[in-house]
């Protein structure tokens, strides 16, 4: 939307115009709450609509409706002063009327902008859907238009309710990131020093070092690791997780039919598995056609089915126990090779055949453009989690949600609002390829990693994270974070701060008077040092989450 059509819109539509008190709560605090079912009735705003107020009542805005040039008959709003260094979230309730479902997008437009997506949701007649999302602006603006669009552009009659409009500043998101963390990734410990008799040893000397990380961060890696000892030494000192990039996928294990080719992958596995490094499985299937083995394409039928068939009992059977997860069927949203050959439940048999070949494995749906953005009308929060609840109401053991994270300028209220809907679902979420455009530069493309990387990590539903980094000697798919000597470029930096950021330094301290000495420290595990007089003793302890304080009792 221009100038021009922006101030058409504010002149001729009769839009209800408000004047908006843009400072945000005293206590800056986010509400997580989400909604994926359609219901009868929506519910309250949430942060009581937030500055979606009508003048200082405090009472939510009456809506005015209006028809837009895509034909939709919905409400808008009008808000004045919103500022570049706040993040904003958006959510509303909304409801259909002249079709029975639709993709509905919110989204923003300003005085000194286009407009931009700030959330879709899939609407229906008769029930109220929840659309959850946010933007943060690329400079201040004295005026801007949220609006609603419809994908299929059929006429159609809008309800929202339950609007909100909440700005956070930066130190208030921050703040909250950095709570969250302490909840979700930090645990109390008090370590209890006594003698063989039991009696407290105050003033005795811990030390406490972290020798293991719970949380699981690491990267992609290629057969360029084979053989590199920098490159494996600088690999396995930062990270606990790994992903291999193409060593898995059925082109590369088995490029002719009936010819295997395990070769690199076993090597990688070799690897990883010294370095006791966790990996995931990338992947079974792809959807896209060009990714497929060209032998295969030319399969039907029976034909088709029966390489299938071997191609998941060949792999699985190989790699049995080996690998925490697998991807078992890549980028459904957007391709349909094997559906549209063999069926739309070929994805259920899929993962019906993976589980039953390493029951032990985490079996992942992996998808692209759900959390970069919200344009890709393939790929929304609602069209994934429909998918998602597809496959599990059919009867697959479905057990992980893999977000690829391949981010132009990312959107963070945005993503914060999108993770929230899919936590709905109660399912490990995974960042399992995360990288940065290199469209951009080097210290912009860090800048963007750092704030994704933070969001990713404080998010209480998130379980892992996996940048897609893999290294080769004419650089990496879109971001590297190395050159090809192992020195670290900017986006590096930032890994390996916030490494050292998300780690408890080695601690040392004294007991108090009860023989006791506590801290708050990330979980993973422990070696805990006392000393006491010419005494001395190591303990080990695992540090896993919980809300209570760990206790642990150590002799001297």
């Amino acid at each position: 939307m221009g100038i021009a059509l922006f101030l058409e819109v504010l002149l001729l539509t009769e839009l209800l115009t408000f004047m908006l008190c843009i400072a945000a709560p005293s206590n800056g605090w986010y509400d997580y709450t989400a909604y994926t079912e359609c219901k009868s009735e929506p519910e309250p705003a949430l942060y009581n609509g937030g500055i979606l107020k009508y003048g200082d009542s405090g009472d939510e805005v009456p809506f005015t409706y209006q028809t837009t040039e895509t034909g939709v008959y919905s409400p808008a709003f009008v808000v004045y002063g919103l500022n570049q260094s706040t993040k904003y979230t958006f959510s509303c309730w909304i409801k259909l009327e002249g079709t029975y479902s639709s993709l509905i997008t919110a989204r923003l437009s300003t005085d000194t902008s286009g407009n931009r997506c700030i959330g879709t949701v899939s609407a229906q007649s008769g029930c109220w859907s929840f659309l959850k999302g946010g933007f943060v602006l690329d400079s201040s603006s004295q005026s801007a238009v949220i609006f609603f669009h419809n994908a299929d552009r059929n006429a159609l009659k809008i309800s929202v309710a339950g609007g909100s409009l909440q700005p956070f500043s930066t130190e208030q998101w921050a703040m909250h990131q950095q709570d969250s963390i302490r909840k979700r990734r930090k645990r109390a410990v008090t370590v209890h020093v006594s003698d063989s008799r039991g009696n407290r040893l105050i003033n005795a000397s811990v030390t406490m070092q972290q020798i293991s990380k719970e949380f699981p961060l690491g990267s992609a890696i290629a057969d360029t690791i084979l053989g590199n000892p920098s490159y494996q030494s600088w690999f396995a000192e930062r990270f606990n997780a790994a992903v291999f990039e193409n060593e898995l996928k059925w082109y590369a294990t088995e490029p002719v039919a009936g010819l295997m080719n395990y070769d690199s992958a076993d090597q990688l596995l070799d690897f990883v598995r010294a370095s006791r490094i966790m990996v995931r499985g990338h992947n079974i299937f792809w959807e896209n056609q060009e990714t497929t083995p060209s032998w295969v394409r030319n399969l039907t039928g029976d034909d088709l089915r029966n390489a299938v068939k071997n191609r998941i009992t060949n792999l699985m059977t190989r790699y049995k126990g080996e690998f925490a997860h697998w991807d078992v069927n890549n980028e459904m949203l957007h391709y349909n090779f094997y559906e549209q050959r063999l069926g739309s439940n070929v994805s259920l048999e899929f993962f019906d055949t993976a589980q039953d070949a390493d029951p032990l494995a985490t079996l992942f749906m992996n998808e692209y453009n759900v959390i970069e953005t919200c344009d890709d009308s393939f790929s929304t929060v609602d069209t994934y989690v429909a998918r998602l609840k597809e496959l599990k109401n059919g009867g697959a053991v479905l057990e992980g949600i893999g977000l690829e994270g391949h981010f132009s300028r990312p959107n963070i209220p945005l993503m914060r609002g999108i993770l929230d809907k899919l936590a709905t679902l109660n399912l490990p979420i995974w960042f399992t390829e995360i990288d940065i455009s290199n469209s951009f530069d080097a210290h912009t493309q860090a800048q963007y990693l750092e704030e994704v990387l933070r969001e990713a990590y404080s998010h209480p539903s998130v379980s892992g994270i996996m940048l897609w980094t893999a290294m080769h000697q004419n650089g990496c798919y879109q971001m590297c974070l190395t050159d090809w000597n192992m020195r670290n470029l900017p986006a590096g930096d930032t890994v390996d701060m916030l490494l050292q950021e998300w780690a408890t330094n080695q601690l040392t301290g004294a007991t108090d008077i009860h023989g006791s000495y506590s801290f708050l420290g990330f979980l993973g595990e422990y070696k805990v040092t006392v000393n006491y007089a010419n005494r001395s003793t190591v303990a080990f302890m695992s540090l896993p989450q919980g809300a209570e304080t760990r206790q642990l009792n150590v002799q001297v």
